[in-house]
Order: structure tokens, then C-alpha cells, then sequence
């Protein structure tokens, strides 16, 4: 399951990531705390309801931000980068 920081729904929904924090706190927008710490992490459904229910339009920036995210891992994973190379 994907799970995103407080600042990755900020760049998502457009806020200040203090603003994400207050909707979590408050209770508004569901997730969980990382046992031993004061980080935060909201599930993908969660985010997906928060954002619908809201109606921010941000459901297609979710979707294109986790392909961006997906394609960066496996290329990390395989070894491979997005940087230019210079010769």
C-alpha cells in the first residue's frame, strides 16, 4: 500500500504541509503516526477520500505524482537514472 509524508499531500493538495498536519490532528484526513516519532503517514485510500470529499481536484495529480514516484524507484532499484549524461 502506498503511504505518503505530510509533504508529499502538500505538494499534492497545494497547502503548507503545517495545513496537512492540522487536518490530520483535527481528524479530517485519516492516517497514522510512526510508532517512536511525531511523522506521519496518510495511506493512498485515505488521501484518495480526503481529496474527493473535499472536492479538490487533485485525484489525476495523485495518480501522475506515484507513476513519477514508481518510475523513479524501479529506477533506482535497476541502477538506472534520469539524469542527463554529460560526455
Amino acid at each position: 500500500m502506498k503511504v505518503f509524508t505530510t509533504g508529499q499531500v502538500a505538494r499534492i493538495a497545494n497547502v503548507a504541509s503545517r495545513t496537512v498536519s492540522k487536518w490530520f490532528d483535527s481528524g479530517r484526513l485519516k492516517g497514522c503516526r510512526i510508532p517512536g516519532s511525531q511523522d506521519r503517514r496518510i495511506p493512498e485510500p485515505y488521501l484518495i477520500e480526503f481529496l474527493a470529499l473535499n472536492g479538490m481536484p487533485q485525484l489525476a495529480d495523485l495518480q501522475r505524482w506515484a507513476d513519477e514516484r514508481d518510475k523513479d524507484t524501479n529506477a533506482t532499484q535497476t541502477g538506472e537514472t534520469n539524469e542527463p549524461t554529460t560526455s
